[in-house]
């Protein structure tokens, strides 16, 4: 299966996709980055299952969001093919753990050079995916999503990591009171984690950027 996409000038503030249907759109284009960003957002091990991107198409087609063509290749447009074209060239995926005493969740922000896009998970493994908003940066926009999780979850935490970084280096962050941000910085071989206290935001966002490595 093959796609021909036109990239959208905009994208709406959130569109849905099911499990099947981000399968199918991970797999349009293919490619290392496509794999990359299939494991971030779990549905790497389906790339391959014909009936899975079938049941994809089938459905992306059926909402119209996809055509097919007379050719029996499938053809996106608009913001789903910024989405798909998003999947097959991100050059860099931030992956936000989202932390409380009940459990958690990750969301997800990739980005290239033209389309920065947030997938925030949904039930069975589906997945919102939301426009960047277009007046703040990349770092400022990951470091608002720790900040509003923080402000209402005030007992939990966030940790932040680049997916691609082989060293696996992760932020840590919690509330530290009086406004400010304890914070820790590990990789899978540190036993344990050294925190520095009184973090304000221009502090945190100066570690965000060293994790994203601007």
């Amino acid at each position: 299966m093959t796609e021909t996409a036109t990239e959208a000038a905009t994208i709406p503030d959130a569109i849905g996709y099911g499990f099947a249907e981000m399968v199918t759109l991970a797999s349009l284009q293919g490619g290392d980055a496509a794999v990359l960003s299939a494991e971030a957002l779990r549905v790497d091990g389906y790339m391959d299952n014909t009936d899975m991107v079938s049941a994809g198409a089938s459905s992306l087609v059926a909402r119209g969001l996809a055509k097919a063509e007379n050719d029996g290749l499938l053809s996106v447009s608009g913001p789903t093919a910024a989405v798909a074209a998003l999947l097959s060239s991100a050059l860099r995926r931030i992956e936000i753990s989202l932390l409380t005493a009940e459990g958690g969740d990750s969301v997800v922000f990739m980005e290239n050079d033209d389309i920065h896009l947030l997938f925030q998970p949904r039930s069975y493994f589906t997945w919102w995916a939301m426009a960047q908003r277009p007046d703040v940066t990349a770092a400022e926009a990951n470091l608002m999503v720790i900040k509003q999780h923080l402000d209402s979850n005030p007992g939990g935490g966030a940790t932040l990591r680049r997916r691609e970084d082989p060293t696996g280096q992760t932020l840590y962050v919690k509330n530290g009171g009086d406004g400010s941000w304890t914070t820790g910085t590990s990789t899978p071989r540190q036993a344990d984690i050294a925190e520095t206290k009184g973090v304000d935001d221009a502090g945190l966002l100066h570690q965000i950027r060293a994790i994203r490595q601007d």
